[in-house]
């Protein structure tokens, strides 16, 4: 049996003379493989250990059990977004916030769309989901996440006096997270729907939101009526 490395790329392989492996990139592909093709329920450890060419324990030296390894899963297929949320309260006071929230629900529809077979397998397996619930608080990681980091961006920029504060930071995330999930959801659902693309749906879910969210103009003082010239 060929030893695997802790970490890094397959140095035995490179000792032989063979192009190494970066065995845990692979683990990472072959998972991803797996879910979208087969469904989450379907990538069990052998099975990706299979796909991946590797050996099943070496799985478990590169994460430590395999919701980390989901979770990493979607790390390594979308940084750019998760990135751009955790990153999202530094930019408050910065352009526009209607088009930074319509950034947000475009981002988040491509995301959404492309871990729906996770998440789905998961709301099957109620053994899975419950696995992946405890994981989530333990690690402080998952749509929790999200939600307050577009949160924190918006109450910054209700402090700034960009937004109004008639209506709270957290719903206005989790309307436009919400609203950007059902969207792929619905389309994953019943297939594309021609009249309602990312980009308008983007715009249109900000709209509505940017009704209650703008901030009034303060009311001109009445200047008090003036006697009638005698």
């Amino acid at each position: 049996m060929r030893a695997e490395t802790e970490t890094g790329p397959d140095l035995e392989a490179a000792a032989a003379g063979r192009i190494p492996r970066d065995v845990r990139d692979e683990i990472l592909r072959a998972t991803q493989r797996l879910i979208k093709e087969r469904g989450l329920g379907a990538a069990t450890t052998k099975a990706i250990a299979e796909e991946a060419r590797c050996a099943e324990g070496s799985i478990y030296r590169y994460f430590p059990d395999k919701h980390a390894l989901f979770i990493e899963c979607v790390k390594e297929g979308f940084p750019e977004f998760l990135q751009m949320i955790e990153s999202l309260p530094t930019v408050a006071g910065t352009d526009s916030p209607r088009q930074h929230l319509e950034e947000v629900a475009r981002a988040a529809v491509v995301f959404y769309r492309a871990i729906l077979p996770m998440v789905a397998g998961a709301m099957a397996e109620r053994e899975l989901l419950e696995q992946q619930r405890i994981h989530f608080a333990g690690s402080q990681t998952g749509p929790r996440k999200l939600i307050a980091s577009l949160a924190e961006y918006v109450r910054r920029e209700q402090r700034l006096g960009r937004l109004s504060d008639r209506v709270s930071a957290e719903y206005v995330s989790r309307t436009i997270l919400g609203a950007s999930w059902f969207h792929a959801y619905l389309e994953g659902y019943l297939g594309q729907d021609p009249t309602c693309r990312d980009e308008q749906f983007a715009r249109e879910t900000v709209r509505c939101l940017m009704e209650e969210l703008r901030v009034p103009a303060p009311i001109a003082p009445r200047r008090p009526a003036q006697s009638p010239a005698v």
